[in-house]
């Protein structure tokens, strides 16, 4: 199962995921980071392949224009399609910190580990920029308040959860008023991108110092056919799992 829930919406049932990547990358800095990125399905399509779009009545002079008229409307919804939530598709300043050369990253250590991101309220001076993850949902809104769990199962795979508030920034609204919710079963995780300019030579040394048991990863040639050589280092238990 891998849906993505927004508690009280226009479409409050849980929609399917078009797309989801789990991955991480190294910057230039020596940080460690965890990205991820998903889309959802049309949201229409939560309500199942038989919907039929009900006549919804037009706004009448009285209807007051606030964050939760917006949330509850499909009229509004229906205008922006489906939503992407994402650490990577705007951005690469953002995404979970997940390690350095004084606080090396260990796989094992991520059992039923607990990110907090962007807990409310924020900092005084937080500006959108300073953001976690950015969120397209009924235009380009804000999201804080993150609480992402991962647990490891048997075999191999991850199941992740994911919480948080949203505001709807784009229709002029800052509070984060409404809540989602994603689960995501079976998660893969897709290996850590580095910069293309670094030599394998170089990556190796700049990895070893930010991860525990080296020995667990692997590099994997993301052009086999190309002249053009680009690699990310990826788990060997997910090497060998393709």
């Amino acid at each position: 199962m891998r849906t993505i829930t927004f508690i009280d919406s226009a479409y409050p049932k849980a929609h399917q995921l078009e797309a989801f990547i789990w991955s991480g990358r190294l910057d230039e800095a020596g940080t460690l980071w965890f990205d991820l990125h998903l889309k959802s399905q049309y949201y229409y399509r939560s309500e199942g392949e038989e919907y039929i779009e009900e006549e919804e009545e037009e706004e009448g002079e009285d209807t007051v224009y606030d964050s939760w008229n917006s949330w509850q409307s499909k009229i509004v919804w229906d205008n922006y399609h489906q939503c992407t939530l994402s650490s990577s598709y705007w951005s690469d300043e953002e995404g979970i910190c997940i390690g350095d050369e004084e606080h090396p990253f260990d796989f094992r250590e991520l059992q039923d580990r607990v990110f907090t991101l962007d807990t409310l309220p924020l900092p005084a001076d937080w500006t959108e920029e300073d953001a976690a993850f950015g969120i397209y949902l009924l235009g380009h809104d804000w999201c804080a308040n993150h609480n992402l769990q991962f647990t490891a199962l048997a075999n191999g795979l991850y199941d992740i959860q994911w919480k948080g508030k949203i505001a709807l920034a784009y229709g002029g609204f800052y509070e984060y008023l409404h809540d989602f919710e994603a689960r995501i079963t079976d998660a893969t995780f897709d290996g850590f991108y580095f910069p293309t300019a670094w030599s394998l030579e170089e990556a190796t040394d700049r990895f070893k110092k930010v991860l525990r048991s080296f020995e667990q990863y692997t590099f994997v040639d993301l052009n086999p056919k190309s002249h053009k050589r680009e690699y990310k280092l990826a788990l060997l238990t997910e090497v060998n799992r393709i």
